[in-house]
């Protein structure tokens, strides 16, 4: 392998010479060759190559379609193995090119045209080497400049229409002198741009792994060894010698030497110590060389946890999600459209123009991430609504349409489909065109500004005296908790089962602490689904509580400090308190059903 890896120093560093040497150099750095015997040699060659391939894919995609749509899509993506194969063409990208033929039906030299289900027979991956272009569009006017008119492949170079065949080019080569516009229509290889570095690093990698051999190593003066060994027998005296002081120092664990007799002196045996300082560093330094070169981040080329003060882990990992999501957009993107123009009509037997998909999430974000999110929208979508700038039935249609889209309420497309138009988005066929906001009490005048009588009634509802705020949810399923706390030894639990959501001892106004309708089923309850992180502990004054997650009830709590309304503790906890008894929780088993929790109730906290 080594007279490989010289042929690839020589090629590279051939690329950078004087003008005039240019052309050759391009046709010897395009070599097939050297680029897989570097990528086969080095493991940090494989890992700069493979990464970027990997996270692409690492995810796959999410289709948008309905649920029996995405289930036959998946399972002819399954039947084909096709996140595998483009995986292995995101590395022949790095390496230079590489293709994907679509074999289905009808003549290879006429344009793919699959119409029926099953129709796609399979989806073959082929080095850009396995490819003859043929008769490249040199016409600067024309739109398909630079692309061939079809392709040749196999032994017997079998014509096959571009349709057929999805390219997967690597780097862009800008045409110029010296490149063809074939070397122009594969572009380069990755490996031109790292190959040097990534050269440094193993040879970097590789005296270490000397270095460590030579950790300790024993050095033993002789006095007069030349004379002694050029005497008769010498060689076979000094072998018999070095052979016992191997053999103390294996048996005994210490070395045997001539000592001298005081007046000349006897052998001298030192032992001599690697210093590692620094060495550390400087094998961090060629790799973080590779890691500029190449645009992968370093924590995550060498797959370390971000250390150190100034560390910049999630800073890292954000900034790679980035460049991944681009290179799925400006790259992967266009190749998986032009599979999906034979792929969708294989798995349901037509085109619908509304089936599309989009890549899924390269990181996935925390439950309280989450909720953040979603409190961000629906407090864009509440003011937005204000503006009464979309009309009731298209402001209904976008809501319901995000809702959907983004799994906020899973389940709600199927319920919304079974109920009526009018009463989906909202309308009233009824409406008489009264404004609610003009509805004032008996005897008030509209247009009159003096006295409470004459202020209209959403005006007066929204200037409520404020006043203390205890905002809680009493349990539903109260009989569920006691059997599972009978079954756990635990005492008999507090009548008043609930969830404390508000605690302000600061006064508010009630009516803009808003409410959570939208979380609740018809009579305001909402259910706490089975399972997720509970624990049971002592908390305050309490003896016992059940914690459970809970996303809405933390923003609802976040949403009403939000508007004015204090707190007292550090964070909000969902939390059921059981019992003001002592108890040894030791080998306790949380509650782990379903919560089921009644409407919200405001009242006002009274001393005691």
């Amino acid at each position: 392998m080594r007279h490989l890896n010289d042929g690839i120093t020589e090629a590279i560093e051939f690329a950078a010479s004087p003008i005039h040497h240019f052309g050759n150099a391009m046709t010897r750095m395009f070599a097939p060759q050297l680029a897989y015997a570097a990528y086969l040699e080095s493991g940090m060659m494989q890992r700069v190559i493979d990464l970027p391939a990997s996270d692409r894919v690492r995810e796959w995609r999410d289709w948008q379609a309905d649920k029996d749509q995405i289930e036959k899509l998946e399972a002819e993506e399954a039947r084909l193995g096709l996140v595998a194969k483009v995986k292995a063409a995101e590395i022949l990208r790095g390496l230079g090119g590489g293709a994907l033929i679509l074999v289905a039906g009808g003549t290879p030299s006429e344009a793919l045209n699959v119409t029926g289900v099953g129709g796609l027979t399979a989806v073959n991956l082929v080095h850009k080497d396995q490819i003859t272009l043929v008769d490249i569009d040199d016409e600067l006017a024309s739109p398909n400049y630079g692309k061939p008119r079809a392709f040749k492949i196999g032994s017997q170079q079998t014509e096959i229409h571009p349709s057929r065949v999805v390219c997967f080019p690597g780097d862009p080569l800008v045409v110029g002198y010296g490149v063809t516009l074939e070397q122009a229509f594969w572009g380069k290889s990755r490996i031109t741009r790292i190959f040097k570095d990534v050269m440094r690093s193993d040879n970097a990698q590789d005296w270490f792994a000397a270095l460590v051999r030579k950790a300790k190593l024993l050095r033993i003066g002789i006095p007069n060894l030349t004379d002694t060994i050029s005497a008769p027998g010498g060689q076979e005296r000094m072998n018999r010698r070095m052979a016992a002081i191997g053999l103390s120092e294996s048996v005994l664990n210490g070395t045997l030497y001539d000592a001298g007799d005081g007046q000349n002196p006897g052998e001298k045996i030192d032992d001599y110590q690697v210093t590692w300082a620094g060495i550390p560093a400087m094998m961090d330094a060629f790799d973080q060389r590779v890691a500029a070169v190449s645009g992968i981040p370093f924590t995550v080329l060498q797959g370390r946890s971000p250390g150190g003060l100034n560390s910049t882990g999630n800073h890292d990992r954000d900034n790679w999600n980035r460049e991944v999501a681009m290179g799925q957009n400006l790259e992967l993107r266009p190749c998986l459209e032009q599979i999906d123009a034979a792929l969708i009509p294989s798995a349901l037997g037509s085109r619908p123009p509304e089936v599309w998909f989009k890549f899924a999430p390269l990181s996935t974000p925390t439950e309280a991430e989450q909720a953040t999110v979603f409190k961000t929208r629906m407090e864009a979508v509440t003011a937005v609504q204000a503006t009464g700038a979309v009309p009731d039935e298209a402001f209904a249609k976008g809501v319901q349409n995000l809702l959907v889209e983004e799994g906020y309420l899973p389940g709600l497309d199927a319920a919304l489909d079974e109920i009526p138009e009018a009463e989906r988005f909202g309308l009233n066929p009824d409406d008489d065109g009264t404004d609610p906001s003009a509805i004032v009490p008996e005897g008030g005048d509209p247009a009159s500004t003096g006295g409470g009588t004459t202020v209209p009634a959403r005006r007066a509802a929204n200037d409520a005296a404020p006043r203390t705020c205890y905002v809680s949810r009493k349990v539903q399923n109260v009989a569920a908790l006691k059997a599972w706390a009978k079954s756990q030894g635990l005492p008999d639990l507090q009548d008043d089962l609930h969830v404390t959501i508000a605690y302000s001892t600061t006064p508010v106004d009630w009516i803009k602490m808003g409410d959570e309708g939208w979380n609740g089923d018809a009579k305001g309850n909402i259910t706490v689904k089975p399972g997720g992180p509970r624990v049971v502990e002592p908390l305050g004054d309490r003896g016992a509580v059940l914690m459970f997650a809970e996303s809405s009830l933390t923003w609802r709590n976040m949403s009403m400090r939000e508007n004015g309304a204090s707190w007292d503790f550090p964070d909000y906890q969902p939390h059921i308190s059981l019992t003001g008894e002592t108890v040894d929780l030791a080998g306790v088993e949380p509650y782990r059903g379903e919560i089921v929790l009644g409407p919200e109730i405001f009242e006002e906290i009274r001393n005691g």
